[in-house]
């Protein structure tokens, strides 16, 4: 009975050294998340302010492609592939909803990815693994290996105007387009989010932005204390050539970022910003 109560205690002892490193954990990865917080500002002109996903949703009703409401049996809004025969619509006029001037926060979704500084635990070598778990029972293991995407969510994307002649799309002469202009890539509901990832230290290495299909990573520069340009990603081949801001600067530890007017696109500086060549796309930021 005195050993297994004796077991008993030291198990227990285990048990709370271990909640209490984690909670250790969770409050420091916490603070760095709130810490390196993305500082967005908005154009002037904004019709569609950001909002939390709760508020929007009281907003609009499911329906089918002819508009037609359609009741949920479970109260669930539809998910995976059979989630494109249904859309949302608006319960009242988009012009009603813009007068609504009330000032209230909104959230910024935060979503954590741990990780671990130890590549090996993908191999099945036991020497690497057992290596690898001796340096964490014997505290070596830093916890601070992390990704967080932070998410801002607007009710509505304006898209684009483009200009047509006849079907194919045409370029502008001196900001005149001589065929029609049709609106395009306007859509209820659209997320922007900027990613920031850890390897061990109380800052970042790495930001990557995404710009509506393409994205960009910068570099952290601990010394100058803002990210620098480091590569970008293109899915679209050649027509997509956006030419990304060469510094994302940071304000008492915030990146600094710009949204785009109507599309909401986040850069790392105010300005114009050529993101497709045909039909040529501007985000207009600042």
């Amino acid at each position: 009975m005195i050993i297994g109560g004796v077991l008993y205690f030291l198990l227990l002892c285990v048990n709370v050294v271990i909640n209490s490193q984690l909670v250790d954990i969770t409050e420091g990865i916490d603070r760095l998340v709130k810490q390196w917080s993305p500082l967005i500002w908005l154009s002037p002109d904004e019709k569609y302010m950001p909002l939390g996903v709760e508020e929007f949703l009281s907003h609009v009703h499911v329906a089918d492609e002819n508009g037609k409401n359609i009741r949920l049996s479970n109260s669930r809004l539809p998910s995976g592939y059979n989630s494109k025969l249904f859309y949302l619509v608006t319960k009242e006029t988009l012009d009603s909803l813009k007068s609504d001037n009330t000032s209230h926060s909104v959230p910024v979704y935060a979503i954590v990815t741990h990780c671990s500084s130890y590549k090996s635990f993908h191999t099945s070598d036991k020497n690497n693994l057992k290596s690898d778990i001796n340096a964490i029972y014997n505290k070596r293991e830093n916890n601070f290996y992390f990704y967080v995407s932070y998410w801002t969510f607007f009710p509505y994307n304006e898209g684009k105007e483009i200009c047509f002649l006849g079907r194919v799309p045409a370029p502008k002469i001196f900001s005149r387009c001589f065929g029609r202009l049709k609106t395009m890539g306007n859509h209820v509901g659209d997320w922007e989010h900027m990613s920031l990832s850890f390897a061990g230290n109380a800052f970042p290495d790495k930001l990557f932005l995404a710009v509506h299909d393409a994205g960009v990573y910068y570099q952290y520069d601990e010394k100058r204390r803002y990210f620098k340009f480091e590569s970008k990603v293109i899915r679209k081949g050649v027509v997509q050539v956006p030419k990304f801001p060469q510094i994302v600067r940071s304000q008492g530890g915030h990146p600094v970022l710009f949204s785009a007017y109507g599309s909401h696109g986040l850069w790392a500086s105010p300005g114009e910003h050529d993101f497709i060549r045909v039909p040529k796309l501007t985000d207009k930021n600042g």
